[in-house]
């Protein structure tokens, strides 16, 4: 505003002084720079939001190219017979902290320590705010420990493996987001699994994949969770994360997730996490771990369970994820 107001200035006191202007022709000056002046500051607010833009997409258009470029094989770990009960993951005395503004403690979580089985089932229970999608993020790396020590195999996990830890799960948080591209996968239009997804979870009439790319991913956040939910169990990883997947999802497609899906993880060896409030499929868990106030307590399933003692039987539908999954 200051830069207009001198320019106006100059035109109709200074600039008289150098040439012979006429009074009217300095007047239609000034009121054609009067009325540049509010497109002019309007194109001036543009530019640096056009250039923030041009940064941003060009950082979005590295990380794809980055993912893209990591899509190799990690040499994640083998497949582990549950049978021998051979511990996986050990997170031990691994403790996070949540803090002020004025740099005060709010919240502990930990110190946890915690083991972790190939084909087990393991449900997370507790109140709101007892640290149980704090945890989740620990568990998948996506928090570092302020003490203690994560262990994948028997090997301390440290920045210079932090990555290819990451890459062992596979996880859908309660503020997940779905991507329409998919990344890492082969032949997506060829592989009939996918098919035979879309079509359990009751999404084959509104999605489908072609050039790597689902066609749409604007529905309800219920059948985004099943969408997301397809891209994991295609990722095959050797660890799941649930945080609070079945909370959007109407009765029957619950009873598929735990009764179904969640078998299906644990008969191809996956160490399976699920943070969840559903009491009545508690004692489908192989262990309950309880938190409370940032504290891990292991209960006994049965006690878990929910008043009535057991989950719902339901009957078994004639097709599977389990059957459809089978060596995917």
């Amino acid at each position: 505003n200051g830069l207009f107001y001198a320019v106006i200035g100059t035109i109709l006191f200074i600039l008289p002084q150098w040439q012979e202007i006429p009074s009217e022709i300095a007047r239609g000056y000034c009121l054609i720079i009067l009325y540049m002046a509010m497109p002019l500051q309007l194109l001036l607010e543009v530019i640096p939001i056009l250039s923030k833009a041009r940064v941003s997409a060009g950082k979005i258009h590295a990380l794809e190219k980055g993912l893209s470029g990591k899509n190799q094989d990690y040499g994640l770990l083998p497949r582990r017979d549950p049978e021998a009960r051979t511990p996986i993951l050990e997170l031990s005395k691994v403790q996070h902290c949540y803090r002020g503004e004025d740099g005060r403690v709010e919240f502990v979580l930990g110190p946890i320590d915690l083991t972790l089985y190939p084909g087990e089932i393991v449900f997370i229970i507790g109140g709101n705010g007892s640290g149980k999608s704090t945890l989740a993020f620990l568990l998948v790396g996506l928090y570092r420990p302020e003490s203690g020590e994560i262990q994948l195999d028997g090997e301390p996990i440290n920045d210079g493996n932090l990555e290819y830890y990451r890459q062992h799960f596979s996880a859908i948080f309660f503020d997940f987001f779905l991507f329409e591209n998919l990344l890492g996968f082969d032949n997506l239009e060829s592989n009939s699994k996918i098919w035979e997804y879309l079509k359990h979870l009751d999404l084959a009439h509104k999605v489908t994949v072609k050039d790597g790319k689902f066609s749409t991913v604007n529905l309800s956040q219920g059948q985004r969770k099943r969408l997301a939910l397809l891209v994991a169990y295609l990722e095959d990883r050797p660890f799941y994360v649930f945080d609070e997947w079945a909370a959007d999802q109407d009765p029957i497609f619950k009873r598929i997730f735990y009764r179904e899906i969640l078998g299906s993880l644990k008969s191809r060896g996956k160490t399976v996490i699920v943070i969840t409030h559903d009491d009545a499929y508690f004692s489908l868990a192989d262990r309950c771990l309880k938190l409370r106030d940032g504290k891990l307590f292991e209960v006994p399933v049965a006690e878990a369970s929910d008043s009535h003692g057991r989950a719902e039987n339901f009957a078994a539908p004639t097709t599977t994820m389990l059957e459809v999954g089978h060596g995917a």
